[in-house]
């Protein structure tokens, strides 16, 4: 004989505590959206492929000279999961005058956001070491990127301090990125990301209408130039400052969820509680590095 329970209607029993969630977990301001673009994935294991640049046009001598166009890099992405919950007595919930159920339920949908927000700056904050790797197999931000496709090698990276200067000293360097094959790109940086304890720099350096730290008349070049990310909290070096293609990033930067965040409900009859858990499933990757510039200092 089949048993109906309360895992079965998890709507009817426990609909307030599931919005509850819901609402939590979406009222925490995230950057995410700004940088990453979101996919589904379909299976265990996906991957990133680079297109190969197009090489340069030739002369015209009587007949079209066609040329190859391979393939780049290509980086591959696995599924990790994540997970957690609690367990709530059925006399904690009759007796649960001071919401503490409520409570719980609160800060597990915090914890998700937490994480994605973690995960999502898990890039940057580890950026210029062997944790997270581009499809070339080095560090998002290197001195010696290479190309599989007969490019020059590149660097990204140095070890200047947040300044106007050293902002102009490294949108010149980033705009002079080769493609892959070794042609001319446009890549102009729009945006700044920054640790919260370089906000102050960030805005007197965009909004100032003279010349930073001088006493000079003269225009400032970067106001208004650049949109400013502040990634309060999750950029751990108070220091370290990057600067980005926000055209580039967004679509070479990609979150993967194989499976958004999830809240469920189960009751258990011979020990009369009941389990609440969150689910989800994503995985975060680029293949290419150009879009952006981190300094570390």
């Amino acid at each position: 004989m089949a048993i109906v329970n309360s895992a079965q209607w998890p709507s009817v029993v426990q609909r307030d505590l599931s919005l509850l969630f819901v609402d939590q977990y979406r009222g925490w301001p995230s950057m995410l959206s700004l940088m990453f673009d979101f996919k589904p994935a379909e299976q265990g294991t996906e991957y990133d492929l680079e297109v190969g640049d197009f090489p340069a046009v030739q002369l015209f001598n009587g007949s079209v000279p066609y040329v190859p166009v391979t393939e780049g890099y290509k980086k591959s992405i696995q599924e990790t999961q994540y997970a957690v919950g609690f367990i709530a007595t059925r006399q904690l919930l009759r007796n649960d005058l001071y919401g503490a159920v409520r409570s719980t339920v609160r800060n597990m949908a915090d914890s998700f956001r937490q994480l994605r927000e973690q995960q999502g700056a898990f890039c940057f904050v580890n950026g210029f070491n062997g944790a997270f790797t581009t499809g070339d197999g080095l560090s998002l931000f290197n001195s010696a990127h290479t190309n599989a496709n007969g490019g020059p090698n590149f660097s990204n990276t140095n070890s200047l301090a947040f300044s106007a200067a050293n902002l102009q000293n490294n949108r010149l360097l980033m705009k002079a990125f080769p493609s892959n094959a070794g042609n001319i790109i446009m890549n102009v940086p729009d945006t700044i990301i920054v640790p919260m304890q370089l906000e102050d720099v960030g805005y007197e350096i965009l909004e100032s209408m003279g010349k930073v730290d001088t006493s000079l008349n003269n225009r400032n070049y970067s106001e208004g130039r650049y949109k400013l990310i502040v990634w309060d909290n999750f950029l751990t070096s108070p220091t370290n400052w990057f600067i980005a293609n926000s055209e580039r990033m967004r679509r070479e930067l990609i979150f993967r969820e194989w499976e958004k965040v999830s809240f469920m409900r189960s009751g258990e009859f011979d020990t009369l509680a009941t389990k609440w858990a969150g689910y989800t499933s994503f995985g975060i990757s680029t293949v290419e590095p150009r879009w952006g510039f981190g300094s570390s200092n």
